[in-house]
């Protein structure tokens, strides 16, 4: 198979791409084509080495998200067949061959594209997990939705307008602020200038919002929680900026806060996670943001847009 990889940790120039062994798929697995997948923020750490990331192999491939079609299965699979176009969680996928679970395999949506799909489980996945089942959202409360232009952020906004809620978002440029308001967000505030709390109890007349959904950590996490209205819930998916945070715990007692995160569920619950949001996409009402799409001998560019957060959903690669 072709893949991106990296044998050392550094700056671009560790990056590669070239041949590798094609991956075997074990008893449970699917090995797919990969048609698209998408960059996440630890690709960069892994990369970089940062956030404590260590290598686990000699060749590190990075990805998690697939969208393609099915090339063999193992021997205890009977879900998904060859054939089949698909999407999927798995590993090592910012290549032209990548392994699945088939427990993690789903059909891929009629009419949605490759590359929609490949932008899809991580992010989608965490976003539509910390909404629908920590946070439990209901129609008629107000979200506040951190960094709107990530990929969790851009799934947070539509999966909270699907689901009836008024929504408000932080983003750090005018044109992220504007492209949030655009997919549904009725107010989008600037998180490097703007005072947060301020801005939320003025848009909420006083009372805070019923649910954030943050990944960005230290930076906004103070402001998060004060921004919450009295039994408001804070959720976390990420900690992508820090993971230190002071919390004020006669404020959690007094106003009845409730914090989460949205742990390291196991393939069962990620599978029906994965089955809801599915259902909202192929219903229109979730529309994968794509921010760009690069081939894979670009990896570099895709690095560089990652690191720059200059875009606003999923960075797509496209073996």
């Amino acid at each position: 198979m072709r893949a991106a990889y990296h044998e050392s940790q550094g700056g671009l120039e560790v990056l590669r791409v070239g041949e590798l062994p094609d991956p075997e798929p074990g008893p449970g697995d699917a090995l797919i084509q990969v048609k698209a997948t998408s960059m996440d923020r630890v690709d960069v750490y892994w990369r970089e080495g940062s956030h404590g990331m260590k290598l686990r192999w000699p060749q590190h491939v990075g990805g998690r998200d697939i969208s393609g079609v099915v090339k063999a299965v193992g021997s205890q699979v009977r879900t998904v067949a060859v054939g089949d176009r698909v999407v999927a969680s798995g590993e090592r996928t910012h290549a032209t061959l990548a392994l699945a679970p088939a427990d993690l395999t789903f059909p891929l949506p009629d009419g949605i594209s490759f590359e929609a799909g490949g932008a899809t489980p991580t992010a989608g996945r965490s976003a539509h997990q910390a909404l629908i089942e920590k946070a439990q959202i209901q129609s008629g409360e107000t979200v506040l939705v951190m960094a709107a232009g990530s990929g969790v952020g851009s799934f947070g906004i539509q999966i909270a307008r699907a689901m009836g809620c008024r929504v408000i978002a932080t983003a750090g440029t005018a044109e992220k602020r504007a492209q949030a308001i655009e997919m549904g967000a009725e107010l989008a505030i600037d998180h490097y200038t703007d005072d947060i709390v301020d801005a939320v109890r003025e848009a909420t007349s006083g009372r805070g919002v019923e649910v954030v959904l943050d990944h960005v950590g230290t930076p906004v996490f103070a402001a998060a929680v004060r921004s919450l209205a009295p039994e408001g819930r804070f959720v976390t998916c990420g900690v992508t900026a820090g993971h230190i945070g002071e919390l004020h715990l006669g404020q959690l007692f007094v106003k009845g806060i409730t914090l989460m995160g949205v742990g390291r569920p196991d393939n069962q619950r990620i599978a029906a996670t994965m089955r809801g949001l599915l259902a909202m996409i192929a219903q229109g009402q979730v529309t994968p943001e794509i921010a760009a799409v690069f081939h894979l001998e670009e990896i570099a560019e895709a690095h560089r847009l990652m690191e720059s957060s200059e875009f606003f959903g999923k960075i797509v690669l496209a073996p």
